[in-house]
């Protein structure tokens, strides 16, 4: 064991600092000054006096009793301050590190005079314990007046550079202060980039190139370097255009444009960010990212990650790099923080190329959007080789083969989400698979849901059975429309295109529909609902409806809007803007998709008409009729049963209003009870879903 390892560190930079004669010097006649200046309300005690005064080497008066106030103190302060000056060449450079080091940070900076002297004092601060004693008995309301002593500079110049949000305090030279300054040893507080930069005090000799990079170095440890991209360019298929950012990215990087910026977006773990990675390492250039926290992890404040950018693009100055600024939300979401003419002037000036990362635009100024040369989205890559990836990320999951192929083909699974899954599958039993399912699939439910989505059947675990057994497969001859449906699903298998309004009673098999049309036309089904869509942010609305029929339109799905009338209200009822403006995108995505698209609706007559003038066909879904609903019923009775059903009155089963799903949930009823599915039990079962249905109507009454 060595006396290095108990004694503290900072020691043997620090001793060997002050042995520099010239920064003691300024040390001290920093101190005598303020001491002079402030005369009475220097405020130290008699114990503070004996320390400043064996500091300076100057001997105390022999009478203990005087030696207790100012007066006793200030021709000694004077006549030091007098021998230190004659020693002194007025114009002659500060020859100190601490000085120079001062000054090339002021320059690299681009610090004003009042900002380069407070750095320098709170250097001192930090250095020299005398010193700081003077301070830390200088009340709040002295502290302008202290520094503008020193130096003669404006006192309006000198509490600028001390707000919080002045370049000291935004850059972690100073620390921040949630409260007002107590004394000046409070507003002199160094920060996190103050003690980074402190090893250089004890580096290489003044004036060398070396100090000079050193401190472009820690400088540029704001916004810290990105590791490498760890995929090829290929992998991201869900970025069309991303041939067209390498371009954009390398022509502005050789030609050196100022105000070339790149808007990336897309949804939370679909890739963003290794997106960026993969570029530089493209380009084969660094990539520089500004974080969201100090390096003691507390949270950096707009202002703060906004002058961190601005000082690496300054320091890059055109050198070949990228500057990668994401979760920019709370950036330029907050007015008050951010200035608007201030944010544009930082995107029309920017030396080096910067790439923006946000998850969504819908809530940016179109003021700001306008700034980007290129706007991108990233979207979850659904390719089959995108989906290899995923189970390959899955594999570790003690979950069944069939399952994990599953959760690989759902729409919103991403990397980053696999990667989580991958995680928290050590933590699950793996002789358990099946029930492992079952809390993955309520896990991810929840998560879903929190995040304003509706799952869509099952997650992860094989789909049940019917809900009855009996219940027949799916037949359009059971659907009961007006006009009929022969003829308009033949048409859009032929045509490939149309919007349709499907309208009528619950249950009556709208949705059906929609599977039947996919299926016929091999393509993909995107069924999205009203609760999908709405979103509390305004705005946010609007960004979802366009999101769902630009995927529908450029996958070539068919696209089912359920519960549209949700959305689609009367614009004149509206009692809010945000009402109209979500009905009003509606109706411009109407008008434009050109593919196959669905909408269901219960309640068709609280639709705005220039809402029902965009669709193509209105189809009318009505109750079944007798002939439908006789097949119906002989597919679900027993053979026994099909005598009696035959011998029914046809316009006994005329005056009934039932559906296939008013069948489904009889049968489902039957099951439940334990009852035995005859005819008399099911059709009581059907005379109950009717009555709750249409309200008091005339019993059926079959036998």
């Amino acid at each position: 064991m060595r006396w290095a390892s108990v004694l503290p560190r900072h020691l043997s930079h620090r001793d060997e600092d002050r042995e520099d004669p010239h920064e003691t010097l300024l040390a001290q006649l920093v101190t005598v000054r303020l001491l002079l200046s402030l005369g009475q309300e220097a405020g130290l005690d008699e114990d503070e006096w004996q320390t400043v005064l064996a500091w300076l080497a100057i001997r105390a008066p022999e009478d203990p009793a005087s030696s207790r106030h100012f007066a006793d103190f200030r021709p000694l302060l004077k006549a030091w301050l007098r021998d230190a000056s004659a020693s002194l060449e007025a114009d002659a450079p500060i020859d100190c590190r601490l000085a120079t080091l001062g000054d090339r940070i002021a320059q690299a900076l681009q610090l004003d005079a009042p900002e380069r002297d407070i750095l320098l004092l709170a250097w001192l601060r930090l250095r020299h314990q005398p010193f700081n004693q003077v301070l830390v008995n200088l009340q709040a309301s002295h502290i302008g007046k202290a520094i503008t002593g020193l130096f003669g500079h404006d006192i309006e110049a000198v509490h600028e550079a001390l707000r919080e949000d002045g370049r000291l305090k935004m850059l972690g030279l100073l620390g921040s202060n949630a409260h007002r300054f107590l004394d000046l040893e409070d507003a002199l507080s160094g920060g996190h980039l103050l003690h980074k930069l402190s090893p250089l005090l004890s580096g290489p000799a003044r004036g060398s190139a070396i100090l000079t990079e050193r401190i472009r170095e820690r400088l540029m440890g704001l916004c810290p370097a990105q590791p490498a991209g760890r995929f090829t360019l290929v992998t991201f298929e869900g970025v069309p255009l991303r041939q067209l950012l390498v371009d954009y990215l390398e022509r502005a990087l050789k030609q050196g444009h100022a105000g070339a910026n790149v808007l990336i977006h897309g949804q939370p773990g679909v890739g963003k960010t290794e997106l960026v990675r993969t570029l530089a390492s493209r380009l084969g250039v660094p990539l520089y990212g500004v974080p969201v926290a100090e390096e003691d992890h507390q949270p950096l404040s707009p202002a703060k990650r906004l002058g961190r950018y601005q000082v690496v693009q300054q320091l890059l100055d055109r050198h070949p790099a990228l500057v990668m600024f994401d979760e920019i939300e709370d950036v330029m979401a907050d007015e008050e923080a951010l200035p608007k003419g201030w944010t544009n002037r930082l995107l029309e000036a920017n030396p080096v190329p910067g790439v923006w990362i946000s998850n969504s635009v819908h809530w940016l100024d179109p003021a700001y959007l306008r700034r980007f040369d290129l706007i991108i989205e990233v979207r979850a890559d659904m390719s089959d080789s995108a989906r290899q990836r995923l189970r390959r990320q899955l594999e570790a999951l003690p979950v069944t083969t069939a399952a994990r192929g599953r959760l690989a083909a759902q729409p919103w699974m991403t990397p980053a989400l696999a990667g989580q899954l991958g995680r928290l599958g050590t933590l699950l039993d793996d002789r358990a698979p099946l029930r492992n399912e079952q809390h993955i699939e309520t896990l991810l439910g929840e998560r879903l849901r929190a995040q304003g989505q509706s799952p869509q059947g099952h997650i992860c675990r094989a789909p049940r059975l019917a809900p009855s057994p009996t219940m027949p497969a799916y037949d359009i001859d059971w659907l009961h429309t007006r006009p009929g449906l022969e003829s308009i699903v033949a048409r859009l298998t032929r045509r490939g295109r149309g919007r349709l309004c499907l309208h009528g009673l619950p249950g009556s098999g709208k949705t059906a529909l929609a599977d039947h049309l996919a299926e016929r036309l091999g393509r993909e089904l995107i069924r999205v609902s009203a609760s999908d869509l709405l979103d509390r942010y305004v705005g946010g609305t609007e960004a979802k409806i366009a999101e769902c029929f630009q995927r529908a339109q450029e996958g070539g799905a068919v696209l089912l809007l359920d519960e549209v009338d949700s959305l689609l209200t009367h614009r004149a009822g509206a009692q809010h803007q945000w009402e109209v403006t979500q009905t009003n995108e509606l109706l411009v995505q109407l008008e434009r998709f050109d593919g196959t698209l669905l909408a269901t609706t219960n309640r068709v007559d609280s639709l705005d008409r220039a809402v029902m003038r965009r669709f193509d066909l209105k189809v009318e879904f009505l109750p079944l009729a007798p002939k439908q609903l006789r097949s119906l019923l002989q597919a679900v009775l027993p053979q026994r049963d099909h005598a009696r059903l035959a011998s029914l009155p046809e316009n006994h089963l005329a005056s009934r209003r039932l559906t296939p799903g008013n069948l489904r949930t009889a049968l489902d009823q039957l099951d439940l009870r334990g009852l035995p599915l005859r005819l008399d039990t099911l059709m009581e079962a059907l005379s109950q879903e009717e009555l709750e249905q249409h309200g008091n109507r005339q019993p059926v009454g079959f036998l």
